[in-house]
C-alpha cells in the first residue's frame, strides 16, 4: 500500500528518484550539498512511500500563498502508471484549494502534457508545448 507524506525527501531519496529517471545531478555539475539546499528552500514536497521506501515525489517552488511552480514530479519507473503521480498532485491541490487566485504552473515534458491537462492545466497560447498553468 502506498502512503503519502507532506515532507521533503532526504537527499539520498531525492537522488535515488532523479537517477531512476535519468535526471542525474552530477552530470549537470550539481553537488549533493546544492541539492540539499534546494530541497531545504522549497515550500512544499509530498513523498510517496511503499512501506519505508520512497517511490515518488512532487516538489513545488514559489511562495505557497499566491504562486507555485511544480519543479519535480518523479515516480520510480516500476511504479509509474499506478496513479501515484495523480495522488501526489491531488495532495498539492488539497494544500492550495482555499487560496483563490493561486497560480500553479508547470513546464512539462512532452510525455507529461496530457497528465497535467487531465487536472485542468492549460497550455499558454504563445508556447503550446511549454509552460502550463491552472488558477485555483
Amino acid at each position: 500500500m502506498i502512503t503519502y507524506k507532506i515532507k521533503k525527501p532526504t537527499v539520498k531519496e531525492y537522488l535515488l528518484l532523479r537517477n531512476s529517471v535519468n535526471w542525474n545531478l552530477k552530470e549537470k555539475g550539481i553537488s549533493e550539498e546544492r541539492a540539499y539546499e534546494s530541497l531545504k528552500k522549497c515550500p512544499l514536497c509530498v513523498c510517496a512511500y511503499d512501506k519505508k521506501s520512497v517511490v515518488g515525489m512532487i516538489r513545488l517552488s514559489g511562495d505557497l500563498e499566491m504562486y507555485g511552480y511544480i519543479q519535480d514530479t518523479i515516480i520510480l519507473p516500476n511504479y509509474q502508471g499506478k496513479g501515484i503521480g495523480s495522488s501526489l498532485l491531488k495532495k498539492v491541490f488539497e494544500k492550495i484549494k482555499n487560496k483563490p487566485g493561486y497560480l500553479l504552473g508547470v513546464c512539462p515534458s512532452k510525455v507529461s502534457v496530457e497528465f497535467y491537462e487531465k487536472f485542468g492545466f492549460k497550455k499558454r497560447p504563445e508556447n503550446p508545448n511549454g509552460f502550463m498553468s491552472i488558477e485555483i
